[in-house]
């Protein structure tokens, strides 16, 4: 049994290894820094967990990796202070704010328990601010608010897990102008992103060695006024995926599985091949078999990639999908992870990124897939109650990544994107403190190299240095105070037609918060009290110093 464990295991990580054609997939952090952060306690456990999910498992409802993560509600009640037998948290959840820069912050949530198998959940937000930011040039009125509806039904059969997701979300905002005296004729700043969401769900439920779940739904995307012109243009997303699973009686391989992904893409008329503009309607498709082991006290994770993609000349890519995690003491851990894969950069991907990318007639063109062919990395968790400590490092190589850069289109400024193959070697770690819950303290830092195959200054948005810092103290029963602090030092471009850094992101945010009656609070949130000069996207600079009194109930 040992030597065919071996031989299974040579091949999926020869698999896994072997680099192929154009590709990539890139994360690309992004920070709405518009609306002052709640600051949460931190969790001991800083690092993802490998171990897989249990069959029996409640529904996931998810979209696939290709869309945009999909809003839910959470109350934001502490389980913590809940006594004996008491539910653990109301169904409904209400937050209303507003702040010196009209900054909205607006959030409902609900869950209507129809049966004890049917259960709809019900959220809604709106947030975002309007007021004179400065700019590059001139200062500017800008304004962005970001609206969401969602819903979800599930019901429970005796075999399976049946749920509809719908979501709809509306974004309003303005591009920042050069010359706001001499726009041209036929110029409009009122841009409008939407996405709509509908997506099915079934799994099983039952406990027992097989296992299986599948998603079918259709997503839109859609932008007005992009670049200023009365021009609509759309992407419709249509998603279908699936997984199966089969728990072995043995005990060294655990489980066997397979996921699949497609995706199909299809761009209204006014993206349709033209001149100086192309995109072309396209499919992806991916394929993720595994195996899981475990021996004694270390799991182990055996998978790769498959991903084909017709979009931009057809490609085949593979990456890994290793893990493995283990105990060498009760308070230290072990773990190694060897991933990668394909991120489809979508009409969701851009505006994940920055919601100031612009479609230009006769000069955007379709971006091809990024492709993570390896992100390798080792680590170790310490835990001492009540301290954790996580320290891990890593190297990273990828495929046409989408890299975000700045310019100017005639008189506003907009976000483009570039690709390039980069290389990036990392460091870092967290560390945690819980002390009872009267104080928590949550502290990580982070260290990018970064390679590029092409022009150096884009990669000045990529982050070299990133600290957070985040703190919460019950002062008095019912009175918290929390205390943040992010800092980001920017790749540095060391050659023409850019040299240089941008400015530092530098942002102190603090909320005081008092809960009274079990289920109120009152709060003033503070936002970059600093007052520091940074940019939240490329060209677009972060409110100055902001403050948000509102009031949350639970109901």
């Amino acid at each position: 049994m040992k030597k065919e464990i071996i031989l299974i295991a040579t091949l999926l990580f020869s698999i896994g290894s072997y680099a192929q054609k154009d590709s990539l997939n890139a994360v690309i952090q992004v920070e709405n820094d518009y609306n002052p952060v709640v600051i949460k306690a931190n969790k001991q456990s800083f690092t993802p967990q490998i171990e897989m999910t249990k069959n029996n498992n409640p529904l996931e409802l998810v979209f696939s990796q290709e869309a945009t993560p999909y809003r839910r509600f959470t109350s934001e009640r502490n389980v913590k202070e809940l006594l004996p037998k008491q539910d653990i948290a109301t169904p409904g959840y209400l937050r209303l704010g507003y702040g010196n820069n009209n900054n909205v912050d607006a959030l409902l949530g609900y869950r209507l328990d129809i049966s004890k198998n049917d259960r709809i959940n019900i959220f809604a937000s709106m947030n975002g601010f309007n007021t004179e930011l400065e700019g590059f040039w001139n200062n500017w009125d800008s304004r962005m608010y970001d609206t969401w509806l969602t819903t979800d039904y599930t019901h429970q059969f005796e075999a399976l897990s049946f749920g509809i997701e719908t979501g709809i979300n509306n974004k309003v905002f303005n591009y920042q102008t050069i010359n706001l005296g001499n726009l041209r004729e036929g110029y409009t700043d009122k841009q409008h992103s939407n996405s709509f969401n509908l997506m099915f769900n079934v799994k099983s439920n039952l406990a027992g060695p097989f296992s299986y779940s599948a998603k079918a739904g259709y997503r839109y995307n859609t932008r007005k006024y992009s670049a200023g012109l009365k021009e609509r243009i759309s992407e419709n997303h249509i998603i279908a995926s699936g997984s199966v699973a089969y728990e072995l009686p043995n005990d060294d391989i655990q489980k066997l599985g397979m996921n699949v992904d497609l995706d199909g893409f299809i761009y209204s008329d006014e993206l349709k091949p033209q001149e100086g503009t192309s995109f072309e309607d396209y499919a992806s498709i991916r394929f993720n078999p595994f195996m899981n082991f475990r021996f004694d006290d270390w799991k182990i994770r055996l998978g790769v990639h498959a991903d084909m993609l017709t979009a931009n000349g057809t490609f085949f890519a593979f990456a890994p999908d290793c893990s493995i995690e283990g105990s060498i003491t009760d308070r230290i851990d072990l773990y190694a992870t060897a991933t990668g894969g394909r991120t489809l950069n979508t009409f969701a991907t851009m505006e994940e990124a920055t919601p100031y990318w612009e479609y230009v007639p006769g000069i955007t063109q379709q971006h091809t897939a990024t492709y993570k062919i390896f992100d390798v990395s080792v680590g170790g968790r310490i835990a001492i109650e009540p301290l954790s400590v996580n320290l891990f490092t890593g190297y990273a190589y990828t495929k046409d990544d989408l890299l975000c850069t700045n310019e100017i289109f005639r008189d506003h400024q907009t976000n483009v994107f570039k690709q390039e193959n980069t290389r990036n070697m990392y460091i870092g770690g967290q560390i945690g403190y819980d002390y009872g819950g009267w104080f928590e303290f949550a502290a990580d830092a982070r260290y990018d190299y970064w390679k590029s195959s092409g022009e150096e200054y884009h990669l000045l948005y990529k982050p070299e240095i990133t600290i957070n810092l985040n703190g919460k103290a019950q002062i008095y029963k019912g009175l918290c105070a929390n205390l943040g602090y992010t800092f980001t030092r920017y790749t540095k471009s060391s050659e023409e037609p850019i040299k240089g850094r941008i400015a530092n992101k530098s942002n102190l945010h603090a909320k005081i918060g008092y809960t009274f009656l079990d289920r109120f609070e009152a709060f003033v949130l503070g936002d970059n009290l600093l007052n520091y000069d940074y940019q939240i996207y490329p060209g677009y600079f972060a409110q100055g110093i902001n403050f948000l009194i509102g009031a949350t109930v639970s109901f």
